[in-house]
């Protein structure tokens, strides 16, 4: 505001922000701007619930090129951007040197591979005298599955013929492979295992020295800055199948997005705001609010802004750059679709009832497919 003084901001986040969107839209009050997210803009999109900024873009002479391609393609519905990338999460590989170091691996060899994860894992693997698990590697989540379904080569959506592909046989692959792994640990002592305080909590299991691998961006560097001081750690980016570079462009890009509602009383004005945050200043926007700009010329201020904010004796600066390696990569995105939500909750719950043994990987996907199929079938009806 100090630099425009046209324009006034005021900030409000509502944790049911989609619902109150969708609320002031159709009351005719909805925000000059306003949050959206990975999971949720071409559900929005396809609504009319945002305003197409082609035009703005052009006039800014912005090009698509400029951003990262993952958060732009899922910012557009039928052709048209209908939202700012805002914010994106680099996800990589954190590994703890000291564990490695009790069992005696190479600190300095982190896996590039899915099978070298667990392979190493493996050798970290230690139980208690009461069959607990002692000391685990990688511990598999189901936010990370969506990670390793498109590392496996596999896509959830078949854009051209509007087919939800949750069943592709590279996701039911790569769903196999982490059930393989969690019987190697058992579910129910994972489960227990994870009931231990969170990697933003105090006693933490990396904190520890009882887990190994963490799959987080670079705003993880504050929790181990505080409760884990003394552990020495490494980045790297996440781990592929064969290690290659060319197989980056499989990592999934998730973060979220700024849109102009229809019917917003201020477009022009919300546009600069938009302007400003995500492209004219998007290495400060990025380094101060612990976010990734999407913006890529931005990288090089970013990465130098973070540096100086951290110092650069911080144990994460010699390894900042694989986030922004990450995300000039990745060229994956949730699907764009009017049920994306829906797919994404199945797909999150058919991976608990298939890590529980309940379900084979086929028989789960097969059931998420035909749920989202149907949902999307309804919406695209509507």
């Amino acid at each position: 505001m100090e630099k425009n003084p046209n324009v006034t901001v005021e900030i409000d986040f509502n944790s049911e922000w989609n619902t109150k969107l969708l609320t002031l839209i159709a009351g005719g009050t909805p925000p000059d701007a306003a949050y959206t997210n990975w999971v949720a803009q071409s559900n929005l999109a396809s609504k009319g619930s945002f305003m197409a900024l082609d035009d703005y873009v052009a006039e800014a002479g912005l090009k698509t090129d400029d951003f990262v391609k993952s958060m732009w393609d899922a910012s557009v519905w039928e052709g048209k951007l209908y939202a700012m990338p805002g914010g994106a999460d680099y996800i990589t590989m954190w590994w703890n040197k000291s564990v490695l170091a009790d069992v005696g691996l190479d600190v300095d060899s982190p896996p590039a591979t899915a099978d070298e994860l667990v392979e190493q894992s493996k050798e970290i693997l230690k139980f208690d005298a009461n069959g607990d698990i002692e000391r685990i590697g990688w511990i598999p989540s189901g936010g990370q599955f969506l990670q390793w379904a498109y590392i496996f080569g596999g896509e959830f959506y078949d854009a051209e013929n509007k087919k939800v592909t949750a069943n592709d046989p590279k996701i039911i692959e790569a769903l196999q492979w982490v059930v393989d792994y969690i019987s190697l640990v058992d579910v129910d002592k994972l489960n227990a295992f994870n009931a231990r305080p969170g990697l933003w909590e105090p006693g933490n299991p990396f904190s520890t020295k009882q887990s190994t691998y963490a799959f987080d961006g670079f705003w993880f560097y504050e929790a181990l800055d505080l409760y884990s001081p003394d552990i020495d750690y490494g980045i790297d980016v996440w781990p592929t199948l064969n290690g290659t570079m060319e197989e980056r462009a499989n990592y999934l890009i998730q973060g979220w997005m700024y849109g102009i509602p229809d019917g917003a009383a201020h477009p022009d004005e919300a546009w600069e705001v938009m302007k400003y945050a995500f492209v004219d200043e998007a290495a400060l926007m990025g380094y101060s609010t612990l976010n990734g700009p999407c913006y890529k010329p931005s990288f090089d201020d970013f990465n130098a802004g973070v540096i100086e904010t951290i110092g650069d004796d911080n144990r994460m600066a010699p390894y900042f750059d694989a986030f922004t390696e990450t995300g000039e990569a990745g060229e994956k995105h949730w699907p764009n679709m009017p049920a994306n939500s829906f797919l994404y909750d199945e797909v999150i719950r058919i991976y608990d009832f298939v890590v529980r043994g309940e379900m084979t990987p086929q028989e789960g996907l097969d059931e998420a497919t035909v749920n989202a199929q149907e949902e999307l079938d309804e919406l695209l009806a509507a």
